[in-house]
């Protein structure tokens, strides 16, 4: 018979167990390249800071997916004190900008899975912003770049969309004019936020909306004229949220998402799947290579910041 333990030694184990436990839920399933910063008030906000050091233009490439499918499981497994999730970018230009290019090559060696784990038939990035929708938590992207092709798709993960009224605040769904579609459902989202001949206005010609304007026609929630005003207004909301019970954020999120998001199998049928087949085409890969060619392989210049103005080069 194994004997009693005392007191102090119930406290010991359980407190051993406990951490063990934490470790083992808290261990990163992929590589950690440091491209997130995570800051948690005692309230429950959690802000996100996006900074693609590998990037001059917050490329939502491998390093960045793989920070954050490490969050985005903790978020969802673990962290029962987070209400809310800010995410936010460190680069002044560029919230995200797209996705890697090279990814749509044959022969791209990519340190993440191509389709993700636990949902088979979602390719790791569509998983990965499907998750978010996801999030147990109330989600804010709080705007003061560029967000183009699956950078504008994360913004429509968000449940919310803040942006300040700053010439670099750019938004698009950039990858008609490759030959593709927004395959992690861009169109899908915008379709339901600002309407189908809108979607169909900005999304066949590639165009760039500015702040101001995506406020008018419902893309995001709101544009602030200083980037003050909008931390200010973004940080209340936040606090205010975090105050009510995680299980009533949960809920109003199950039932707003029922109505307001492509179903899963919709956003594979009709999205994902018709991008992969895409991709194998001549005339995107012919186009993609260009892009490479004249943006240095994805590097800040004159085509990454005006795209919407710029992209006719492409075709000479």
């Amino acid at each position: 018979m194994a004997p009693r333990l005392s007191a102090l030694g119930r406290i010991i184990l359980m407190t051993t167990l406990l951490i063990a436990a934490s470790t083992t839920a808290f261990a990163a399933r992929y590589p950690s390249y440091g491209m997130l910063t995570t800051k948690t008030t005692p309230a429950g906000v959690m802000t996100v800071v996006i900074n693609n050091t590998f990037s001059s233009i917050n490329l939502f490439d491998a390093h960045v997916q793989s920070d954050l499918a490490n969050l985005i499981e903790e978020l969802q497994a673990n962290d029962t004190d987070v209400r809310v999730v800010l995410f936010e970018s460190g680069n002044p230009e560029f919230f995200i900008s797209h996705i890697d290019v090279n990814y749509f090559f044959p022969g791209y060696e990519d340190p993440l899975p191509h389709f993700d784990p636990g949902l088979q038939n979602m390719t790791f990035p569509t998983a990965l912003l499907w998750n978010i929708t996801q999030l147990p938590q109330a989600t804010i992207a709080v705007i003061e770049g560029r967000a183009r092709g699956i950078g504008n798709e994360f913004l429509m993960s968000c449940d919310m969309r803040f942006a300040s009224l700053s010439p670099s605040v750019l938004l698009a769904q950039l990858e008609t004019s490759f030959g593709l579609n927004p395959g992690a459902g861009g169109a899908m989202y915008l379709s339901r936020l600002i309407g189908r001949g809108l979607t169909f206005e900005y999304v066949f010609a590639s165009k760039d909306i500015d702040a101001a304007t995506a406020e008018r026609y419902g893309w995001i929630n709101r544009a602030f004229l200083t980037s003050a005003e909008l931390r200010e207004y973004v940080q209340q909301l936040a606090a205010r949220i975090a105050l009510f019970p995680r299980g009533g954020i949960i809920g109003t999120k199950q039932g707003i998402n029922a109505v307001s998001r492509p179903s899963m199998d919709v956003l594979i049928r009709d999205a994902q799947n018709v991008i992969d087949a895409l991709a194998a085409t001549p005339a995107p890969f012919a186009l993609s290579q260009n892009f490479l060619k004249a943006t240095h392989n994805q590097s800040l210049g004159d085509l990454e910041l005006n795209y919407g103005t710029e992209l006719e080069s492409l075709f000479k």
